[in-house]
């Protein structure tokens, strides 16, 4: 698992079964956010196996139906092929370009089937089945391989549901042992390579134009373009990276056709922040807390019992800002990564988190955590969702800053008590369920990481137990 630093804009342009927004308050709190773990394993440790090379000519499996291999050699002035080796020189540095990964040999349908296996073992572990934002149902054999890489053991593949409307990254470390899996819709996915933005080389990407056989990647930091491996319809991968999975930022893409001639030729563009500030004059306002008198334990709607609300962490206060802090740390270290803006006011306003910062809101049980600290100022919250005691594990991070209104941005995973409210239902696909209530805040679960988005309404009732307040919102429903 790589714990690198963040993925920025990738997380913004493929937030995993999260709808890409456009408004820019909400790109920048995602694009400023951790990554959003979907591994449950650990760190692979197999190397790929290289392509051999017949010919001058990568060879690849005849056991691809649906998926494409590599074309044949590309003749033409724009890259050329050494015949004896395979090689492709970069005619515009003269580089000898870094071959494509390995096309995987396994069979579409056993591609299909151990992803499937994968995809339904991430859904009960993300509580996520009837969750899901997408409509495309699990992965099975009407999957469409677009593109595989690996051996008969490490598989990286990108895959495409029968109605179109979703691409799956799976990988796996070996037939029993699955790394990562997401699913996001094509328009997301393509979004992911128009900015100079870190991504994991497993991530795939998408060359939008027809006929492309060969893709060149000018990565920061390496001396030699790579070539990608090209399936069908501009679906690429640069494979599964092995123990070398460190994140990757594309300088430049090329792609060419059958002849070598080049089709397509996009510089990634940094992303700078438009000015984020925080107005001295205003500070957080919290509605004022009431005590229920009749505590709800039934939905006063069907009489249904209520799930209880999430448990508040034993953790002390210490205790979570120092767990906290780590998170916060690699925030501010890697901020300018990948072409961010630094000067971002929102972050300087308020400094680290330190001991002084308020717990606001806490929830969680053994390692697992989340938390909603405050800045002595009142002017900036900071979301922190661990699921392990240190940073090194999977984490969600965020910042913001108060409103005019004296109100923080409700994202979708904790909310500000309205005035009058004295107790939450949140309407769950599972089931109405009571939200925790703290300082004027409150949260219906361990929210975070990836499962599915779901529109659901949330209930408020005064003292008495009568409703006074109604808004549905869309939530992160992760109880993971």
């Amino acid at each position: 698992m790589n714990n690198d630093i963040e993925h920025l804009l990738a997380t913004a342009a493929d937030d995993t079964d999260r709808p890409l927004h456009t408004d820019v308050d909400g790109l920048l709190v995602r694009a400023r956010r951790s990554v959003r773990r979907t591994r449950i394993a650990t760190a692979a440790t197999a190397v790929l196996t290289t392509a051999a090379i017949i010919g001058g000519i990568a060879t690849w499996s005849a056991t691809r139906p649906m998926s494409q291999g590599p074309a044949g050699t590309p003749m033409g002035q724009t890259i050329t092929v050494d015949v004896k080796t395979g090689r492709i020189v970069d005619n515009e540095t003269g580089r000898t370009v870094v071959p494509a990964p390995p096309v995987s040999p396994l069979s579409d349908a056993e591609v299909l089937t151990r992803c499937g296996r994968y995809d339904q073992a991430f859904a009960r572990r993300a509580q996520a089945e009837h969750r899901t934002s997408d409509a495309a149902g699990p992965i099975n054999d009407r999957w469409t391989v677009l593109v595989k890489s690996g051996d008969q053991s490490v598989l990286n593949t990108l895959l495409l549901s029968p109605d179109r409307s979703i691409v799956s990254t799976c990988t796996m470390t070996s037939p029993t042992r699955p790394d990562s899996i997401s699913r996001t819709s094509p328009a997301n996915f393509a979004a992911r390579n128009q900015y100079r933005n870190p991504l994991t080389p497993q991530d795939g990407f998408r060359v939008p134009v027809p006929g492309v056989a060969r893709v060149l990647l000018d990565i920061a930091g390496e001396s030699s373009p790579r070539e990608a491996l090209v399936g069908a319809d501009g679906y690429a991968t640069l494979g599964h990276p092995g123990k070398h999975s460190n994140l990757i930022i594309l300088n430049r893409i090329r792609g060419f056709d059958t002849n070598g001639k080049k089709v397509y030729d996009q510089t990634p563009k940094p992303f700078t922040a438009p000015a984020r500030t925080v107005d001295p004059s205003v500070t957080v306002k919290t509605a004022t807390p009431i005590t229920p008198v009749v505590v709800l334990t039934k939905d006063p709607e069907t009489g249904k019992p209520l799930a209880p609300p999430p448990p508040v962490s034993p953790l002390t206060d210490d205790q979570i800002t120092t767990r906290c802090r780590g998170v916060d740390d690699i925030y501010f270290k890697d901020l300018g990564q990948g072409g961010v803006n630094t000067d971002d006011g929102v972050i300087k306003a308020a400094g680290p988190v330190t001991k002084d910062w308020q717990v606001a809101l806490k929830t969680g049980t053994g390692n697992k955590l989340t938390a909603v600290l405050v800045s002595p100022d009142k002017r900036v919250y900071a979301w922190c969702h661990m699921l392990t005691a240190t940073a090194k594990g999977p984490y969600d991070y965020s910042r913001a800053a108060v409103q005019a209104d004296g109100k923080f941005a409700d994202k979708g995973v904790f909310g500000m008590v309205p005035e009058g409210v004295a107790q939450l239902v949140v309407d769950l696909p599972t089931g109405p369920t009571r939200a925790l209530i703290s300082n004027g805040y409150y949260i219906w679960g361990l929210t975070g990481g990836n499962s599915g988005i779901k529109t659901v309404l949330i209930r408020g009732y005064d003292a008495q137990g009568k409703q006074v307040y109604a808004q549905k919102k869309s939530i992160d429903a992760d109880f993971d």
